[in-house]
């Protein structure tokens, strides 16, 4: 494994393109665009898609995300960054009520910005 992340890092477009502060955030919205349908080639049911997918593994994402916006020190504008890739990566294919799910990856953003200040 560590080969594969070696040569991939020595590729000299994505050694340019990490040098940019916010390109972790980009990454992982590009994993959350590519997710749903890696789960719909591998036939997981919807109820299963829905529930661990979309609702566990996208919010520990999202949470992660934006403890990695407040740890990098990049604009908070880069919260919506995530929601709005994946309702643009939904739109062609998935049911419309999934939309209400970029919403709470906004949520677990910010909760994920909070980092442990929830009473404050």
């Amino acid at each position: 494994m560590n080969i594969i992340k070696q040569k991939l890092t020595q590729i000299p477009i994505l050694k340019k393109l990490n040098k940019f502060r916010p390109m972790p955030v980009i990454w992982w919205g590009v994993v959350i665009a590519v997710l749903p349908y890696i789960s719909s080639l591998l036939k997981i049911g919807i109820v299963w898609r829905i529930g661990i997918v979309f609702l566990i593994v996208n919010c520990l994402i999202s949470y992660h995300v934006g403890k990695l916006i407040k740890s990098r020190r990049i604009s908070n504008l880069w919260i919506i960054c995530l929601p709005i890739i994946f309702c643009l990566a939904i739109l062609p294919k998935f049911a419309s009520y999934n939309w209400v799910l970029g919403l709470v990856y906004l949520i677990f953003e910010l909760f994920g910005l909070m980092d442990n200040n929830f009473y404050r």
